[in-house]
């Protein structure tokens, strides 16, 4: 998400802001110019907004503070609470018929988050804005051809989402696939995988997905 030299300075600002280049100078101890180089970056990110600040006849002063999207985004961790509240559901739930009734509706429930931002009416278009609306979600996902003797897209997913909890259950890497393949409306296969030593999680369409179109 930003460089590790910018985290001090996204730190001091989320916790004295708004600052100005002159203030984040003098409490991290550097020159105004390498302040000015690292909220560049932070701004153009999206995590650091600049305001300006009129000093009446004198030249207006330039302000730096934490954007709405540090504050979501910084300090958020969900994997503890997915790990605990996935153990539950697979100790707690006996009937493995309430349990896959369980798994169904949460695959169609994060099916639906991405679902309506889909435009393309052939699974091969949804696939590749899919891979985008990923990556912009902090996933990294690129969309490849290779599939089927290279005539097929793979969406190929660099990290995981879910990662401390598939280390626990691989339940879950099974539920990610039915997810895609309800975006997608296209049956896939989980090709090869993070957890097996791989550099990404790969879902191919089946064999008899070629021209298929929702």
């Amino acid at each position: 998400m930003t460089e590790s030299s910018d985290r001090p300075l996204l730190d001091l600002i989320r916790r004295h802001g708004p600052l100005t280049i002159v203030e984040l100078a003098e409490r991290l101890n550097v020159t105004a110019t390498a302040v000015r180089n690292r909220l560049g970056r932070l701004v153009e990110s999206g995590l650091v907004d600049r305001r300006t600040e009129s000093m009446g006849r004198g030249r207006p002063r330039h302000l730096y503070e934490a954007s709405t999207l540090a504050r979501k985004q910084l300090g958020q961790n969900y994997a503890d609470l997915a790990v605990v509240l996935w153990d539950e559901l697979m100790r707690s739930v006996e009937d493995r018929k309430l349990r896959r009734m369980l798994f169904g509706r949460i695959t169609e429930r994060m099916a639906e988050l991405y679902r309506g931002q889909l435009t393309s009416e052939a699974w091969q278009g949804r696939m590749a804005e899919l891979g985008t609306i990923l990556h912009d979600r902090g996933i990294e996902t690129e969309v490849t051809s290779g599939g089927e003797g290279g005539l097929l897209p793979i969406l190929k997913q660099h990290t995981c989402p879910y990662h401390e909890l598939a280390e626990v259950d691989r339940a879950v890497c099974a539920m990610e696939k039915k997810m895609f393949e309800k975006v997608l409306g296209q049956s896939l296969r989980l090709s090869q995988c993070r957890l097996d030593g791989h550099h990404s999680c790969d879902f191919e369409a089946t064999t008899s997905a070629a021209g298929t179109s929702i």
